[in-house]
């Protein structure tokens, strides 16, 4: 009778994938001890060509969004680096241009790494005028097995 029971078990749980608590991913999880923090301005390195970037709930306009100005989350220098702040910590990561690209016309997907953290920030532009673009996307930030993801909005330009 037991061994009924351990195989009626095994087919019940290959036919809805039962996983154990320790085989789920922590992609599925969203850790919020990685949600960066927001700063008011940026850090002296943060000029010439930037992209600025904002939690996409927080009701900013684009146009308030300045280096000295307007509440951001993630501050890039286009093709050089990223700059965010977590538990009150700068944290400054390089361009990873192998990993980064255009995912179609308006879509752009960066990639920065450093300090066992990577940034991926996923990009669509929504209206562009002169220099200035106006974008929408989302925000990853990863550490080791841990990713956490938010939905931005943006402003980058020269």
């Amino acid at each position: 009778m037991n061994a009924f029971r351990y195989l009626l078990l095994s087919a019940i749980c290959l036919g809805y994938g039962c996983d154990s608590p320790k085989t789920k991913t922590a992609h599925a999880e969203n850790n919020e001890f990685l949600r960066p923090d927001v700063f008011l301005s940026s850090p002296g390195k943060v000029e010439g060509c930037v992209g600025l970037y904002t939690y996409d709930s927080l009701t900013i306009p684009f146009d308030s969004l300045d280096v000295d100005k307007g509440k951001k989350v993630l501050a890039t220098k286009s093709n050089e680096f990223a700059f965010f702040r977590l538990h009150r910590k700068d944290i400054y990561l390089r361009y990873d241009s192998a990993k980064s690209g255009p995912v179609d016309k308006k879509t752009f997907k960066e990639v920065y790494r450093g300090n066992d953290y990577t940034v991926v920030l996923i990009t669509h532009s929504v209206r562009e005028e002169g220099e200035a673009v106006w974008l929408t996307g989302t925000l990853e930030v990863i550490f080791k097995d841990k990713h956490f993801t938010i939905k931005i909005k943006g402003l980058s330009g020269c």
